[in-house]
């Protein structure tokens, strides 16, 4: 019997809002910024903050790795900056928009697979191991046991596993709480059960949680309003069509408005750790 597929319908939404969130931030990377001492965050210093952030990851890769697989790689961002660095890389995205993105932006100079990483099959993939799997913020999408197998199997022995992204550290005790991310003991965990040592673990966020108030002030300030005006326009012209919305999509709108006016640095920091995660395989 074939093995069953993941399906990519929840990733495809996620990318989605990835695609947006580079059209109304005008950045080239899709991960958060990391926000140095004394750097002020807003949109206009974000990309700067985005490439520190890359810079930061990069100085984490342990001495003698060349094959990196860089699974969730975003536009390529990262594997640019490995590109540069002369790293031999291999990226893996389901959605083709970005796997289209990411070859643009590193000049064709790297392998792509368009797919989950919960899909591959290693036995067929046709891919050497590799040196590291590196996760930056895609780990919070792969189911986590899943996850570290994919990893184990992908993996020269020795080999190490990056992940840089947030984690739940404190249970949802209130409605409207975002829910995105693993638990951190339970990742952790299975990352021991599964074979990997940890080797460095780094707490990064008070640098990055700044990115969080501005994704909050350009939902809460700049999207919701011409939303807003819209629904205004169809109440005035077009009072029983605006009932039938009210009646279809009121309740949905009412939870929108409560889960994006709980996603600054304060309520993020209280919830969830954003790590840097260094693990090598037994």
């Amino acid at each position: 019997m074939a093995a069953k597929k993941h399906s990519h319908k929840k990733s495809y939404y996620n990318d989605i809002a990835l695609r947006l969130g580079h059209k109304l931030f005008g950045v080239e990377h899709l991960h958060y910024g990391y926000f140095e001492k004394g750097k002020k965050p807003t949109l206009q210093t974000l990309p700067s903050a985005q490439d520190a952030y890359v810079r930061n990851l990069l100085k984490y890769i342990p001495a003698g790795v060349k094959r990196v697989f860089d699974v969730g790689c975003g536009t390529g961002g990262v594997a640019t900056q490995l590109v540069k660095k002369k790293f031999d890389v291999t990226c893996l995205a389901p959605d083709p928009y970005l796997i289209e993105k990411t070859l643009e932006n590193t000049g064709g100079k790297v392998a792509t697979i368009t797919d989950l990483y919960e899909n591959l099959d290693p036995a067929t993939a046709g891919l050497a191991p590799f040196d590291m799997v590196l996760m930056s913020e895609s780990c919070q999408y792969i189911k986590v046991e899943e996850g570290w197998k994919q990893s184990s199997a992908f993996l020269k022995p020795k080999g190490h596993v990056l992940v840089a992204d947030f984690f739940r550290i404190k249970e949802l005790d209130r409605p409207g709480l975002s829910k995105s991310g693993h638990p951190l003991e339970y990742f952790l965990q299975e990352a021991a059960n599964h074979g990997f040592k940890l080797k460095k673990k780094v707490d990064i966020t008070k640098f990055v949680a700044p990115t969080m108030d501005l994704y909050q002030e350009t939902i809460t300030e700049k999207i919701f309003p011409v939303f807003e005006g819209i629904f205004e326009i169809v109440q005035r012209r077009y009072p029983f069509i605006y009932k039938i919305l009210g009646w279809m999509f009121g309740k949905k709108i009412r939870k929108l408005h409560v889960k994006y006016s709980n996603q600054g640095s304060e309520i993020f920091s209280q919830y969830k750790a954003y790590m840097v995660l260094l693990f090598q395989k037994a």
